[in-house]
C-alpha cells in the first residue's frame, strides 16, 4: 500500500512528460515543414519563377 503514491507519481509524470516531448517534436515537424516551403518560396522568387504548388 506505501508505494501506490510513486505509482501515481510515475504515471502522471510520465503521461506529462510523453505528452511534452510529443508537443515538441510535433512543433518541430511544422516549423521545417515551414521553413522549407519559406526557402522554396524565396528560391523560385529570386530565380523569377513562380512558386510550385
Amino acid at each position: 500500500m506505501g508505494d501506490m503514491g510513486w505509482i501515481e507519481i510515475v504515471l502522471f509524470y510520465g503521461v506529462a512528460i510523453g505528452f511534452g516531448v510529443w508537443q515538441y517534436v510535433s512543433m518541430d515537424r511544422k516549423l521545417k515543414k515551414t521553413r522549407a516551403e519559406r526557402a522554396a518560396k524565396e528560391a523560385a522568387e529570386r530565380d523569377g519563377k513562380p512558386p510550385a504548388q
